[in-house]
């Protein structure tokens, strides 16, 4: 995807993704849909097969220089960081969030394929990604798979102040917004993760629901999660019509508004690649 092509709204058909793998046999393999990819913008989805794995080897370390945040859309992934023994499981409609530097150790502990919608700013392709991984201190000493520090005074310690490297985001964790000052078109946002390189979140629809007017600072992808949903490319009279694992992306500053043409909900996830005011503009 070049430059040239990224300046006009682009619209990502599930079926017509790139599609490549990673890894290798100590890894483990896995196959990645991409939305997008160059050196502004990354969104991909990550497939592991059951009992699959994205642990480490020397050609690929998961240790990356970058904001990443994993939500799940199918099957149940465990997340480790070997050096802290953090542990984690999550379930569809969760997501975990880690910042650059973070090791991470990753398996699909379910009996269906685990996919998952991989946010990741800055881009690989800006120095992010394998070679900066490859450059990096390998992990010292064995993987730690566990907290053994917590045995024996648990749950008793469950809320005493630790170290942590990594977030887990469920609906309890999100940071809600009602998006909207006109009456009957107030979305309900849920930011997942916003830093200096990467706001991730959510937003539900109701049936035949609109939304006023977006635009945002940096580059924006969406993903469709489910429903029908509708982009306006406001002015222009441009639109677009998204099915579930669709996705559209929109250069910075560009308006654009929702709709759900159906009585059904929808919801979609974005990416914004940096600063995300204004947001909704009207």
């Amino acid at each position: 995807m070049t430059d040239e092509s990224i300046r006009e709204p682009q619209v990502l058909r599930y079926r017509d993704l790139e599609r490549r793998t990673w890894g290798d046999e100590t890894t483990g393999r896995l196959c990645d849909w991409f939305y997008a990819d160059d050196a502004t913008m990354n969104l991909n989805i990550v497939g592991m097969p059951p009992n699959g794995s994205a642990i480490s080897s020397p050609a690929h370390p998961t240790v990356f220089g970058a904001d990443e945040l994993f939500y799940v859309l199918e099957g149940r992934m465990v997340q480790s960081n070997p050096v802290t023994g953090e542990v984690f499981v999550v379930n569809p409609g969760e997501a975990i969030f880690f910042r650059k530097d973070t090791w991470h150790y990753q398996w699909n502990h379910s009996n269906v394929q685990l996919r998952m919608l991989e946010f990741f700013q800055p881009a690989p392709k800006a120095g992010t990604g394998g070679a900066y991984a490859r450059s990096q201190p390998p992990l010292d000493g064995p993987p730690k798979q566990g907290q053994d520090e917590l045995l024996g005074n648990w749950p008793m310690a469950r809320d005493t102040p630790r170290e942590r490297t990594t977030w887990m985001i469920r609906e309890a964790d999100t940071l809600w917004r009602m998006e909207g000052t006109t009456r009957g078109r107030e979305i309900l946002v849920g930011i997942l993760a916003s830093t200096e390189h990467l706001t991730a979140g959510k937003m539900s629809f109701l049936g035949g629901q609109r939304s006023d007017v977006y635009s945002h600072g940096a580059d924006k992808v969406i993903f469709v999660e489910s429903g029908n949903l509708h982009v306006e490319l406001t002015g222009t009279k441009k639109w677009v019509e998204l099915d579930p694992w669709d996705g559209v992306r929109i250069p910075a500053g560009t308006q654009h508004s929702f709709y759900n043409m159906s009585h059904e909900p929808a919801s979609c996830l974005f990416s914004v690649a940096g600063e995300y005011r204004p947001g909704c503009v009207a």
